[in-house]
């Protein structure tokens, strides 16, 4: 199973879309997954606040464990996350237009009524798995770039 496919399976099965698309990386990069998850869950849904989307949010933290320090004094690391996180963002954009959660499926998940929509119109599996897929296959170009 590709990457993609395990971080939607996931995500169906319970996981949030963060925890998705951060937890198909987490071995590769030596990370504990249940830590993975853990670090990751409040950034989905827009990190409960209507922001950035999970998948584009859990994508950003693949980078930096790829591309970022863990020391200050590296601007050339520092430039290097920012211009990957940009090229995720418009590649992103260029299938969705959007990035922030709430414009991306049309509705606020955490307010009562965006919720009752949310599942009726099982927004889960119509878009939000699509967006997980999406941001794993995108970032693993990303991430194979150099």
């Amino acid at each position: 199973m590709e990457k993609h496919e395990t971080a939607v399976k996931e995500f169906m099965d319970g996981y949030r879309c963060s925890q998705a698309v951060l937890a198909v990386y987490a071995r590769d990069f030596d990370l504990d997954l249940d830590l993975a998850r853990q670090i990751s869950l409040p950034l989905a849904g827009g990190a409960g606040v209507g922001g950035t989307c999970g998948a584009v949010s859990g994508a950003y933290l693949v980078i930096g464990m790829q591309h970022g320090f863990a020391h200050p004094g590296d601007p050339q690391r520092l430039k290097r996350v920012i211009a990957k996180n940009r090229a995720f963002v418009e590649r992103f954009k260029a299938l969705h237009a959007e990035i922030d959660c709430p414009r991306l499926i049309g509705l606020d998940v955490f307010s009562e009524e965006g919720h009752r929509t949310f599942v009726e119109k099982n927004i889960k599996a119509a878009y939000c798995a699509n967006f997980v897929a999406d941001a794993v296959k995108i970032l693993g170009a990303i991430l194979a770039e150099e």
